[in-house]
């Protein structure tokens, strides 16, 4: 029986599709599209192409110049003619990039920053900060100006892709930009400038709308999830009597445990990236009950709460584990193949749970709250983020009445 469920749990797992968190292309653009503007003594001038003047008036200021050697200019002290609408390069995020589901949201790009790097510069592995809740994404283009070297390396999940801009935008017969869009939590680095400037416009990508997109027919990328989740509903092995699937987050999400309510929890949803949102939205839409939760780690135990539920600097006089099941409406995970939890609860708070993808640094946070012993004591939790895809019992797999 064991091994008929681990092998229903290794099919999903294989289902999950991931496609890469990146894409990237080439486009024409003309002379003009290329002129940047910069500020200069309060004065805009245009600028010459003099990147080597470029880069001893506005060197980054960064402390340690093995991590990153660089010029940069915030958006505000230059201009560019380059109109990234008229190239259809949101288009292209949505076609290459997003799933299906996404067709209907808002995106704004918002100008963020001018990066030149000259020979000998470099940037470390690193992943940008999120500029605000609903930013998702990074795009940034590079100019066609002669380099060789800094080709910008992309690593998740245990995998990498580079991308070398020199020789794209070398290679073609007219001028034309390189661009790459990538999600947030990407680490990524751009390695040594051999020769030239390499010369990049970065523009952070949000989502304008909070509204969830209304449902949609399974998307032909989801279809390899579907059928294998359809499967494993079919065979009595899994969980004959009930119990829980549970996925790891694939990619990073601000937490804010003072303002997740309902409706922020709903946003949170609609911010669900690459194979985050394909498992969320199928397993919906088999009329599971899905949602999104929190898994606390505390002594040897695994609590699962709600996303909406959670920790925050509240006080507490109990164990956490018995506070989290009757303040939080958490549930102690009997984890499929592993003995018992130990802590001491009722029978009621304990749910067996089979992980289909496994936690992920990725997507753990901290939560604060005050501890209550002889005194008072600010303490922490740590959590991590997952999707809990609740099955019934064979012959009535539905939990969505």
């Amino acid at each position: 029986m064991a091994q008929a469920s681990q092998k229903i749990l290794r099919s999903l797992a294989k289902a999950v599709k991931s496609k890469p968190p990146f894409c990237t292309g080439i486009l024409p653009i003309t002379t003009a599209e290329a002129t940047l503007f910069y500020k200069q003594s309060s004065t805009s001038r245009q600028q010459d192409l003099n990147w080597k003047h470029f880069l001893k008036h506005n060197k980054e200021d960064v402390l340690d110049e093995s991590y990153r050697k660089a010029g940069k200019m915030d958006f505000g002290n230059f201009a560019s003619l380059l109109n990234i609408e008229k190239l259809e390069i949101i288009d292209r995020v949505r076609t290459q990039l997003l799933d299906a589901a996404d067709d209907e949201k808002i995106i704004k790009p918002e100008l963020y920053k001018l990066n030149v790097y000259g020979k000998g510069s470099f940037f470390k592995s690193h992943k940008d900060t999120p500029r605000g809740e609903t930013m998702f994404g990074s795009l940034v283009i590079v100019f066609p100006t002669a380099h060789e070297g800094g080709s910008l390396v992309l690593r998740h999940s245990g995998q990498e892709w580079t991308s070398d801009s020199a020789a794209l935008v070398r290679n073609q017969s007219t001028p034309s930009i390189a661009y790459i869009i990538f999600y947030s939590d990407v680490d990524h680095e751009v390695t040594v400038v051999e020769s030239g400037y390499r010369v990049t416009l970065t523009h952070n990508l949000f989502f304008e709308t909070s509204k969830l997109p209304p449902a949609t027919p399974v998307a032909p990328d989801d279809q390899l999830l579907h059928d294998a989740l359809s499967a494993a509903l079919t065979n009595p092995s899994l969980f004959p009597e009930g119990g829980y699937l549970g996925f790891g987050l694939s990619f990073k999400y601000p937490v804010d445990t003072s303002s997740l309510g309902s409706e922020v929890c709903s946003e949170f949803v609609n911010a669900l990236k690459g194979s985050d949102a394909v498992i969320y939205r199928v397993c919906k839409e088999t009329s599971l009950m899905t949602s999104l939760n929190a898994v606390y780690h505390i002594d040897g135990d695994n609590v699962l709460v709600p996303l909406d539920n959670l920790l925050d600097r509240d006080q507490y006089d109990d164990e956490i584990p018995y506070a989290l099941c009757h303040q939080h409406d958490g549930r102690i995970i009997h984890e499929f193949g592993r003995s018992a939890p130990g802590v001491d609860v009722e029978e009621e708070y304990i749910i067996k749970l089979a992980w289909v993808t496994p936690l992920t640094t990725y997507a753990t946070f901290k939560s604060e709250y005050i501890a209550y012993g002889n005194e008072a004591m600010s303490t922490f939790e740590y959590a991590d983020l997952c999707i809990a895809v609740q099955i019934g019992p064979f012959g009535n797999r539905s939990t969505v009445s």
